[in-house]
């Protein structure tokens, strides 16, 4: 098969969108003809890990779905893809193209991924509020077009059928996953002394950080050498988060590391007993299945992606966001019962296994077929 993947960025930039697309698109580029069509700095062609990769330059942007990199409808009409594979919803420009690439290939097939809502959080400001009411039938026009729609996670069928009009019989089940190297060794970094509890990600607002950093001078009562140890990059948050540090003393009980590598990021996690994903919002959340590959116990907020990877008491615990109670009575627990702990790390690092991009390419390969 000749088959395209359709994104707004592509590798080396990393996400959760991202990150999907780049390890299906490697799997696939093992049996088939494979190539990504996404913005970038300047027009261009690279073949990365055999995957065809093509860049349209991007003019301008605003925010984070208003981009403008009109020579991507070019590059789709010049190969006869037999699918192609769009991610995420209410990307204009995507849209754009996709209705024109439908006029000179009427044979596609398209499958989408939406990953979630279109702007899926719960505030924004009266001009966001204004778009999203804008545009959003165009997004329910635009959706009959696609032969398949693919959640990723078992509950995001509800706000398909509801808020978009998909029929439950276009819409296949796929989960995220985990690269095997996740489960390679790596050089485990110390922090003397400490019992580290870790985040990774991007810092940003409503990965809901400030929660953990609010409840910490809670927690040092129950464990006194705890650390918070953040990885990932700003995106405009840490600032208020070392305020709201220094405002409750707890500055000695956060790190922030930045952007790491694979092989840092792996030895990191192999130092953290708990991981903990306090995001407002979350479809999936691929790097909690990173953290239970490296034997870590899971406190998540209890959205769509916690939901489906979390069984309380099980592998981890979830709660509300924002729930200041919910959220120390959980990880109090897990501190506290080393048994507990150690039952819940070593469910990860089972269940996590179950979840590796080369069985769900397969998987993706018989949705296109």
């Amino acid at each position: 098969m000749k088959i395209g993947f359709l994104i707004t960025y592509f590798y080396p930039k990393t996400g959760g969108a991202e990150n999907n697309c780049y390890y299906l698109a490697r799997e696939l580029a093992k049996r088939h003809e494979v190539h990504v069509f996404c913005s970038g700095e300047k027009e261009s062609d690279e073949v990365i890990e055999g995957i065809q990769v093509h860049r349209s330059k991007e003019i301008f942007r605003i925010k984070y779905y208003l981009g403008f990199y009109p020579s991507i409808v070019k590059k789709l009409q010049a190969y006869k893809l037999d699918v192609l594979h769009v991610h995420g919803l209410g990307f204009v420009q995507h849209d754009i193209a996709i209705r024109k690439l439908r006029k000179v290939n009427k044979d596609i097939k398209l499958v989408c991924t939406p990953h979630g809502p279109f702007m899926a959080l719960e505030h924004y400001n009266l001009m966001g509020m204004l778009f999203k009411k804008i545009y959003t039938p165009f997004i329910r026009s635009a959706l009959k077009d696609y032969d398949i729609l693919i959640q990723v996670n078992p509950y995001q069928y509800q706000w398909m059928a509801k808020e978009y009009g998909i029929p439950k019989r276009k819409i296949k089940f796929l989960p995220n996953g985990i690269d095997e190297t996740m489960f390679t060794e790596a050089k485990k970094y110390t922090f003397k002394n400490s019992f580290v509890i870790s985040y990774l990600g991007r810092i940003q607002e409503y990965k809901g950080l400030d929660q953990v950093i609010r409840a910490l001078p809670e927690l040092a009562k129950v464990q006194k050498n705890i650390l918070f140890v953040m990885m990932g990059k700003d995106v405009g948050d840490r600032k208020r988060l070392e305020k709201i540090a220094l405002e409750l003393h707890v500055e000695k009980h956060i790190r922030f590391m930045g952007e790491v590598s694979e092989q840092l990021k792996r030895g990191l996690l192999d130092a953290s007993e708990i991981f903990i994903f306090p995001s407002q919002w979350e479809a999936f959340g691929i790097v909690v299945l990173e953290a239970m590959a490296r034997g870590n116990s899971i406190v998540s907020t209890n959205t769509e992606g916690g939901k489906y990877l979390i069984k309380e008491g099980e592998n981890g615990y979830l709660f509300s966001y924002g729930n200041e109670k919910e959220f120390l009575s959980s990880m109090t627990r897990i501190i506290r019962d080393p048994r507990l702990r150690k039952k819940m790390q070593d469910n990860n690092r089972k269940k996590a296994r179950k979840f590796l991009w080369k069985d769900i390419a397969r998987q993706l390969e018989m949705i296109y077929r």
